[in-house]
């Protein structure tokens, strides 16, 4: 992202009104060529997380036409012992008549300056390679090196490998024929492997059972950066009207051991199939033979799709690759797939040293435990 502090025209950066719902939809189809007034509606003023609707919003002096937009999506983080409520920044869109004046900087800025005395008090994001050089260029300003910037792993299952074209865009056209080869080469192998324990059977609901997701969360806690997925969480969380979702519950005698979230993104010319989440996120050997049966089902129910993706280090990497899932940092999908990044800091005006909360010290890149679960909102 290109953005230089040109200042042929005057700006002002302020919190969004409703008033604005219309202008702010209209940018998001300039800028991004799709509106879905729903899909913001959840998003943003469904949230039940602040009572604002956390999106920064810069007009013209003057005329005050809208002409950029910061959003940012409130969600809670579970830290050991601690909730912290954070905002995901998301979506920096500025008009095309409006571009390389640095009002990506401002709203940016405004944004930090906003949170710094009050809630939220961390900021996440997950940049795209433009948006990471343009924070860097902010990094002393904005104090960025007392956070976090590190690149997620990203695993697919390819199944037509002409589907990878809705992830790399431009990257993917010449390559991809040569990925399509090396794929019958067994490069991307399609493998089906066998669950290691057969006692443990798996059952499939429509929809996201909040409560009894919470319940299974809630029984193995874990130290890393993670949402605090209670039920209010999982109920919210799982109302994304861009995806369609079902739940594989893996049971031993009669009791849950581990649960999937399954997500089937809407809207693309490829069916891209997301194992959004699992639930709990850690676990011993029960936990890991759950897991393995709900791999292969997962597997099986989707032997249609294009794509199957696993996002982040929560899944065992070793059952991923028993079932036929590449890392997009191995060749050859990392010559046609783009970095998946996380960018975090702290907001406050406190002067720190360190940032630690919950007893973890945030600024460490291994401390943090995502899946689509949290990636999917950004």
């Amino acid at each position: 992202m290109d953005d230089e502090d040109d200042e042929r025209e005057s700006y002002r950066v302020r919190q969004y009104e409703p008033a604005d719902r219309e202008a702010v939809l209209s940018l998001y189809e300039t800028v991004f060529d799709r509106t879905d007034p729903d899909w913001f509606d959840w998003r943003y003023v469904e949230n039940p997380y602040l009572d604002e609707v956390p999106i920064a919003v810069a007009e013209t002096e003057g005329d005050d036409e809208l002409v950029g937009a910061r959003p940012s999506v409130p969600i809670p983080l579970r830290v050991g012992d601690e909730r912290v409520l954070a905002v995901v920044q998301v979506d920096p869109m500025v008009d095309p008549d409006h571009r390389r004046r640095g009002l990506f900087s401002k709203m940016v800025t405004y944004v930090y300056d906003h949170y710094a005395t009050r809630e939220p008090g961390v900021s996440i994001g997950f940049p795209n390679e433009a948006v990471l050089g343009a924070l860097d260029k902010l990094g002393e300003r904005l104090s960025l090196h007392r956070g976090v910037t590190r690149e997620f792993p990203v695993y697919y299952r390819v199944q037509n490998p002409t589907a990878l074209t809705s992830l790399g865009g431009e990257r993917t056209s010449k390559p991809l024929g040569k990925l399509a080869t090396a794929a019958t080469r067994g490069y991307l192998s399609l493998r089906t492997g066998t669950p290691t324990d057969a006692d443990v059977s798996v059952r499939r609901e429509t929809g996201v059972p909040a409560e009894e997701l919470a319940t299974l969360t809630a029984a193995s806690s874990l130290s890393h950066v993670h949402a605090d997925r209670d039920a209010e969480f999982y109920a919210w969380r799982y109302a994304n009207p861009r995806f369609e979702y079902e739940t594989l519950l893996a049971e031993r005698g009669g009791s849950p051991a581990a649960a999937f979230v399954v997500g089937t993104q809407l809207g693309l010319d490829s069916t891209v199939v997301h194992v959004t989440d699992v639930s709990p996120l850690t676990g011993g050997e029960a936990w890991i033979d759950a897991v393995d049966a709900l791999l292969a089902r997962v597997v099986a129910d989707n032997e249609d799709a294009d794509l199957l993706a696993v996002f982040g280090e929560a899944l065992p990497k070793r059952l991923l690759k028993k079932y036929g899932f590449v890392g997009n940092d191995e060749g050859p999908l990392s010559r046609v797939t783009s970095p998946n990044y996380l960018v975090a800091r702290p907001l406050t005006d406190e002067s720190i040293d360190e940032w630690v909360v919950g007893g973890q010290r945030l600024s460490e890149g291994e401390r943090w435990r995502f899946t689509f679960c949290e990636r999917e909102i950004g």
